[in-house]
């Protein structure tokens, strides 16, 4: 692969992977079990067919029927802003619909959501690059903070789930299930269901665990997508918590 397309695992570089490419590339990097994949990084200006070539190679190789295609802005999963939702992602993506996903993905810092929010926050998104993931066939999704995002506490994780993908829950359109638990015991302190519960005890030690470890990994506290497929658990996406006090 050239500059252009690099493995994820290869992408620690923010100003060419985005923020998100380069905190992908960091959790593989640390031993976490992070779905494979590659970026088309910011280097690539537009696609042309040489490129386009090389993308459908590198999907070729993955040896995936479904991908996520999500954009990842220099600027984004930053200390203080976090971009989460503002610019485009896209799931079950098919070969033959790839190259057009992966543009509408380069282009949607353009889009009047992205620029409301850089406006909003007085910031500009930098150049965009674009992972493409393994799809994983999520039975729960979900987010956790490292600490408590709320009362600050910093000996306590809140896991956020519900059944299936989590973009819904992401983008605000389910309620999820809510658990907050102690952050070295994984021991539920208090939960607030939707409806039926969707994690069992164990599953909330596990990520408890895991999210403790990332916290330590990255040295700061971090809210985490995951997600849940035969009973595997799976890192989709870590950023520091902008929300704390």
């Amino acid at each position: 692969m050239s500059e252009l397309v690099l493995p994820l695992e290869l992408s620690l570089d923010v100003s060419l992977a985005g923020g998100k490419g380069a905190s992908l590339a960091r959790l593989l990097d640390a031993g976490f079990n992070v779905p494979p994949g590659f970026v088309i990084t910011t280097a690539s200006k537009s696609l042309d067919k040489q490129l386009e070539a090389e993308i459908l190679a590198a999907f070729d190789k993955l040896g995936a029927k479904y991908v996520a295609v999500r954009s990842s802005a220099a600027a984004e999963d930053g200390a203080k802003d976090a971009w989460a939702g503002q610019l485009d992602t896209f799931l079950n993506v098919t070969r033959d619909k790839l190259l057009e996903k992966i543009k509408l993905c380069l282009d949607s810092n353009e889009s009047e959501r992205a620029k409301s929010y850089a406006e909003q926050k007085q910031i500009n998104s930098g150049a965009v690059a674009v992972i493409v993931q393994k799809m994983v066939p999520s039975e729960i999704s979900g987010v956790a903070f490292s600490d408590h995002p709320v009362t600050n506490s910093l000996d306590q994780v809140v896991i956020e789930a519900v059944t299936g993908l989590g973009e819904d829950l992401v983008s605000g359109r389910v309620t999820p299930d809510t658990y907050v638990a102690n952050k070295r015991s994984g021991e539920v302190i208090e939960k607030h269901l939707a409806s039926s519960q969707v994690l069992n005890q164990t599953q909330i030690k596990t990520i408890c665990e895991e999210v403790r470890l990332i916290e330590k990994s990255f040295g700061f506290p971090v809210d985490v997508e995951w997600t849940l497929s035969e009973d595997k658990l799976f890192i989709l996406q870590s950023r520091p918590i902008t929300t704390l006090g």
